[in-house]
């Protein structure tokens, strides 16, 4: 990014323009505010779920808006500081939840975030030591599974099947394994995924398009059923077979952006197995802590930070790819084709 007159900057970034057609944008960012930082992107992670659903034309929430642009697992380097920021300082290692661009401006100013109606100063968050910059982009993914978990509240030896094993499936697996749920179920459809689970410590893996997934979990589990059930595919296609093997008193947790409708059997899988439906979407986590829910979005991210640096939380063989920032369209073109043959797909902003 090169400087203009009077502290204006040209930076890069993607652009999506309309369904399946992406770009990389040129634009200006003025010198920071009092308030701001200036941060120079290293790698950005790609979310195969809304991010991906955006490029195809798919909205979960209504239709998509043209042109937008994408991403929120953003990894940097502070550049330039305004006058009255105190928290960072040039040449600190951050993470943020901007969009794929080569250079953002954090506020940190009280203002309105996103659509969540929270106010507060945007996310920035110095990244541990120990952790390289891919790992580090897994800090946005990685809270919308430990909320996810929050919100299932699971007991010690409770058994958790993952439907689908995509980025958030995968952690979301892990992490029911760290608080104590057991056996540990992953399913998809995609071997390699499997195998990714496998390679976490999954105590069993189902493979939908050659498996029956009822008669398997009720095998796994000795024919209780699970107890947990996370849906963190990109269909709502998959619910029904999440509540069927749900045992009594089961809960199921919507952490995947589900577009569409499905049709459910209310009495039978609801109903008469007094199940509980739980929505988990990640901006309702506060920025701000509250007795009756502690649990803020940057303390969250922050956790899985820590859970990576400490090892306990294994990322690295979820990186399939790493790309050239100019090569985004072909990426986002690549994973809009299907699942098979990647899983964490990086923009690297250094080459």
């Amino acid at each position: 990014m090169s400087a203009k007159a009077g502290g204006v900057r040209e930076a890069r970034r993607v652009l999506f323009t309309g369904p399946r057609q992406g770009e990389i944008e040129r634009f200006s960012l003025p010198a920071p505010a009092p308030r701001q930082v200036l941060v120079r992107a290293t790698r950005t992670l790609i979310s195969a779920g809304s991010e991906v659903k955006g490029f195809r034309g798919v909205s979960s929430g209504g239709p998509t808006d043209y042109p937008r642009r994408p991403g929120y697992s953003f990894v940097g380097l502070v550049e330039q500081v305004g006058a009255a920021v105190t928290e960072v300082q040039p040449g600190d290692r951050v993470a943020t939840q901007k969009g794929h661009a080569s250079h953002a401006l954090v506020d940190l100013s009280d203002q309105p975030i996103g659509k969540s109606g929270h106010r507060g100063p945007e996310y920035l968050q110095v990244v541990p030591a120990g952790l390289t910059d891919e790992q580090a982009t897994f800090a946005a993914l990685g809270s919308v599974a430990m909320h996810g978990l929050r919100k299932a509240n699971i007991a010690l030896d409770e058994s958790v099947a993952v439907m689908g094993q995509g980025v958030v499936g995968q952690l979301t697996l892990q992490l029911a394994q760290l608080a104590g749920g057991r056996p540990a179920v992953g399913i998809d459809l995609v071997p390699d995924r499997l195998d990714a689970a496998r390679a976490n410590g999954a105590d069993a893996v189902v493979n939908a398009a050659t498996e029956d997934v009822i008669a398997e979990a009720q095998r796994i589990t000795d024919g209780r059923g699970v107890d947990v059930g996370f849906e963190c595919t990109n269909t709502p296609l998959t619910l029904p077979t999440l509540m069927q093997i749900a045992g009594l008193g089961g809960r199921i947790v919507i952490v995947g952006s589900l577009p569409g409708t499905v049709e459910i059997s209310l009495y039978q899988e609801i109903q008469r197995k007094e199940l509980t439906i739980i929505g988990a979407w990640q901006p309702r986590s506060p920025l701000l802590p509250h007795h009756t829910f502690p649990w803020t979005q940057s303390r969250n991210r922050l956790g899985i930070l820590e859970l990576i640096a400490a090892g306990r939380l294994k990322v690295d063989h979820l990186i399939t790819d790493v790309a050239p920032a100019a090569d985004a369209p072909a990426a986002f073109e690549r994973m809009a084709h299907g699942p098979a043959e990647w899983l964490g797909v990086i923009l690297d902003w250094e080459r």
